[in-house]
């Protein structure tokens, strides 16, 4: 009897900078799904660890591009989105990280919750502590009302509060599946999906807002969950960590905020950001973390760098504003609303 051709409708993209240790996991996961509409592709990064070498041996099946050098998660993922939206077939793209493993019912409860909601840009699943898995590692972005995003439930125990599937903000580019018709009209000029220019860090961040900011909403789906090591490939506390997301919260509000909300918020933001400094510097609070140990002398140099950067990268951060604010649906009422409705669980 003849096979039966299906269409494939869905691709997961898993950019990978020598992350060889944690591909088995994270394949072999993917292998397991019961769902099976969907192929794999796989962008290299640059990586000296051999990763190529292992994925083109043990998983021959995954569709692999190599890049000469570390592009960044944004310009990483791009590719792979790129990739996979040749085929007019496919219908959703899952932005997977590479220190991750799903559960064998990910896809299924992924696709299933975009049918259920035609409106969505994105799904966010939940995502649980690899090494502890009764601890939430995220559950969707949250936004705060200065515009600074964290991941919803972050370190809380599961005890069930995060149930019921809803409308977030965004959904954390950890193991998020996008919709490409939403992927396609948010998309900035030169196919890129992600703010290239961010790197890494905050680039899902500036991508919901442009989602809402055209209309598409965001669904946590609690079905689907995902396990992760957190900061497996930049290391958990770095200064590159802590340079990226400082200077990346400032390219993202920039580009997304209504003008009189932006000046507003980087007015009381500048006292905030004092406050913050401090609590790095003397070793309070989580900010010191991200500094993983360096001296005051050091985070002055990241501080300082990562101002300077959002200086440099004004007039192209102005251009892409002035295509956002052109082109947004939501009104500054709608986005006063959203700060309120999505800084808390």
């Amino acid at each position: 009897m003849k096979e039966k051709f299906i269409m494939i409708e869905t691709a997961v993209i898993i950019a990978n900078w020598n992350g060889k240790k944690y591909l088995k996991g994270c394949l072999d996961s993917l292998r397991a799904q019961s769902y099976k509409n969907f192929r794999i592709i796989f962008i290299d990064n640059g990586s000296e660890d051999d990763s190529v070498d292992f994925v083109r041996t043990n998983y021959p099946d995954v569709i692999l591009k190599e890049i000469g050098k570390n592009t960044g998660f944004a310009a990483g993922y791009n590719l792979g989105f790129r990739l996979a939206l040749k085929d007019e077939n496919i219908k959703w793209l899952v932005a997977l990280n590479n220190d991750t493993k799903v559960d064998e019912d990910y896809f299924q409860e992924m696709v299933n919750c975009a049918k259920r909601h035609p409106d969505a840009g994105s799904i966010q699943p939940k995502i649980l502590n690899f090494y502890d898995p009764e601890k939430i590692d995220c559950a969707g972005i949250t936004i705060a009302k200065e515009g600074t995003a964290h991941n919803r439930g972050f370190g809380e125990k599961d005890k069930g509060q995060f149930e019921e599937e809803k409308e977030i903000f965004g959904a954390n580019a950890t193991a998020a599946l996008y919709d490409r018709e939403a992927l396609e009209k948010t998309k900035q000029p030169v196919e890129n999906f992600f703010d290239r220019d961010f790197f890494a860090y905050y680039e899902d961040v500036d991508l919901a807002w442009r989602m809402k900011l055209l209309g598409y909403r965001s669904y946590y789906c609690p079905s689907a969950k995902v396990f992760h090591m957190h900061s497996g490939t930049s290391g958990k506390f770095s200064s590159f960590k802590a340079f990226y997301l400082h200077r990346n919260y400032f390219f993202a509000v920039l580009k997304n905020y209504p003008l009189r909300l932006l000046l507003k918020t980087l007015f009381f933001r500048f006292f905030e950001y004092m406050r913050l400094v401090y609590n790095a510097i003397s070793g309070k609070k989580r900010e010191r973390e991200y500094i993983g140990g360096e001296g005051k002398v050091q985070v002055a140099k990241i501080i300082l760098r990562a101002w300077r950067d959002v200086l440099k990268n004004f007039p192209k951060l102005l251009k892409k504003r002035r295509i956002i604010q052109k082109n947004r649906k939501a009104s500054n009422a709608d986005i006063k609303k959203w700060l309120k409705k999505f800084n808390k669980n």
